[in-house]
């Protein structure tokens, strides 16, 4: 190990196995050993005591390579996968520093994972010298395979450097993909669609498996498919790539299914990633019968009988803290939360805001309290270029084309409290229960019952700000927050359970409007507040108009009035503050 490597690792190699192999495992560690090398095994390295999975973990991040001792059931073991995976992942992030290097224990083709891997054979080896020189081999980086030619990685956005969390998300994604691979809903084809909001990281996630596990798979392609013809496209790269069509074929749909035949026929072990997808209608005819593995990620939020579904939802608070704060390169874990919560967790707005104030220099605690305001803003040179409000606005509309009725009760909800909205509050909607299922259908709201089993749905803060952001500009504000009054004071229907103490089924039906009572009344002054505010504006324009005619006194007395509605202004925000803290 070079002084350097020293400095950056603990061990030279860590050495990973499954099986009948403790022996080899030995003998690999004492030639190495031997040659002056540092190495760590499970077998004699871990005690009793220790927690594997943590020193698994340890091991993968502080040794500079990882020596794999590949027998017929290596890839059947969970941990050897994650112990590779693990391996991989950093390695990519450190391309030229660490390696993988495989020794063959057993008579058997190594594939998948490990078809391209850097190897020495000790199958059948017996004299004592050679095995001691194919070990040092590998371990040395050399190996018996031929080089494996380039994997095709078409389009594939590049890694996003501040991934924050996500590992459960990971393991599932990969579990269905390539080692579950269920056949009721995919028959036997892995497809998972990755489901969820506007800016919650979908496009994230699929960026960081893709590279993550890019080693799994022959190739990769990502695919725009935000409309059937951006799908066509990318799909008629693919076969520009196999071969299979010109790049400037003029009948893309022709050349995207060969594509997908050929996946099909050589049971192409691709990954194919069809990035926002409006529905499942949309690719309908454009899936692989076979081999390639599919990952969708859409707003859409059901894909019953067309793939499995991973949700997807807002960042874990103590993720969302150390996002923001490597985001912006920047040690302030009370204003990251403070800011992680007026946010709501969600990873664009994050990823804006910490682009923001690493630029501006804006602390944290400042952006929260004008986040409101801030989240129209998109810093350039982010992976996703919508601003928060854009996103969530074009998506509201999109629901408004589907539903007329969509637009209006969206706008309802912004005006209660975020957290579960009983559905019975929207009692005066006719078609409230079609403008629900759109909204859903979108991830604009998600149903959430309450444990009695009354209907609700939530809906992230940020999302409530842009539907009041549109009543405002639409002028329907005023009337909006009087229909929230009068649903708030609609009668419950019957608790669908009768199980519990009668008091409590009598108290709680009384109790679940309150927040929402409390919440709008601090929009009402916040409009009221803002109502004053623009009758100032203009009676100060009418004061300019009247001083340019010479009507000096009317003109002062005008912007005295103008004075005291901004003084009345700035009370009733004060007054709402109050009452917000």
């Amino acid at each position: 190990m070079t002084d350097k490597d020293r400095r950056r690792y603990k061990y030279d190699f860590f050495l990973s196995r499954r099986g009948a192999v403790a022996e080899i495992a030995r003998e690999v560690s004492d030639v190495l050993t031997e040659r002056g090398y540092s190495v760590v095994v499970q077998d004699y390295d871990f005690r009793l005591s220790d927690n594997v999975i943590e020193k698994m973990h340890e091991s993968v991040r502080d040794a500079r390579d990882l020596i794999v001792l590949f027998s017929i059931d290596y890839e059947q073991s969970p941990y050897c996968r994650k112990e590779f995976t693990s391996f991989e992942a950093q390695r990519l992030s450190e391309p030229g520093e660490r390696s993988i290097v495989v020794l063959r224990c057993d008579d058997a083709p190594m594939k998948g994972l490990l078809a391209d891997v850097a190897y020495q054979d000790l199958v059948g080896i017996e004299d004592r010298d050679e095995r001691k020189r194919r070990i040092i081999a590998a371990a040395e980086r050399q190996s018996q395979s031929a080089p494996a030619p380039p994997r095709p990685f078409i389009a594939l956005p590049p890694r996003v450097p501040s991934f924050t969390g996500r590992v459960d998300e990971l393991d599932r994604l990969d579990a269905i993909l390539i080692h579950d691979k269920p056949a009721v809903v995919t028959q036997t084809i892995g497809r998972v669609a990755l489901q969820g909001m506007g800016g919650v990281g979908k496009t994230s996630l699929a960026v960081e498996y893709a590279h993550r596990y890019r080693e799994l798979y022959a190739g990769v392609c990502w695919c725009p498919a935000e409309t059937r013809a951006d799908l066509l496209a990318a799909l008629a790269s693919l076969a520009a790539t196999l071969g299979l069509a010109e790049a400037e074929e003029a009948d893309t749909e022709k050349a995207a299914k060969a594509a997908l035949q050929r996946l099909a026929e050589h049971r192409a072990n691709w990954l194919l990633v069809y990035d926002n997808v409006a529905s499942p209608n949309e690719i309908v005819g454009l899936l692989p019968s076979a081999g390639a593995r599919v990952l969708v990620t859409s707003r859409f939020s059901d894909w019953t009988g067309h793939a499995d579904e991973v949700a997807l939802t807002v960042l874990f608070p103590e993720e969302a803290v150390t996002f923001l704060q490597s985001r912006a390169a920047r040690e302030d874990a009370a204003g990251a939360r403070l800011l992680a919560e007026a946010l709501g967790y969600l990873p664009l707005a994050l990823d804006h805001a910490a682009a923001y104030c690493k630029r501006t220099q804006l602390g944290f605690a400042e952006y929260a309290s004008s986040a409101s305001t801030l989240i129209t803003n998109a810093p350039r040179d982010v992976m996703y270029p919508r601003s928060v409000a854009v996103t969530f606005d074009l998506a509201i509309a999109e629901a408004e084309d589907r539903c007329s009725a969509a637009g209006q009760v969206m706008a309802f909800l912004g005006y209660c409290a975020p957290v579960r909205i009983p559905i019975y509050f929207l009692q005066a909607f006719g078609n409230r229960d079609e403008a629900i299922a759109v909204l859903a259908e979108l991830s604009l709201v998600k149903h959430e019952p309450f444990d009695d089993g009354v209907h609700a749905v939530t809906v992230h803060r940020l999302v409530q700000a842009i539907a009041r952001r549109r009543a405002e500009a639409k002028g329907i504000a005023r009337a909006t927050m009087e229909r929230v009054e009068e649903g708030l004071s609609m009668a419950p229907p019957p608790s669908p359970q009768r199980s519990g103490l009668g008091v409590f089924r009598q108290l709680i039906p009384q109790l679940r409007p309150l927040v929402h009572r409390q919440h709008l009344w601090r929009h009402q002054l916040e409009h009221w507040a803002w109502e004053f505010s623009h009758l100032a504006d203009r009676c100060d324009q009418a004061a300019d108009e009247l001083a340019a005619a010479g009507l000096a006194d009317k003109s002062e007395k005008t912007r005295e009035r103008a004075t005291k509605l901004r003084e009345h202004a700035r009370r009733l925000e004060g007054i709402r503050r109050a009452r917000r803290h």
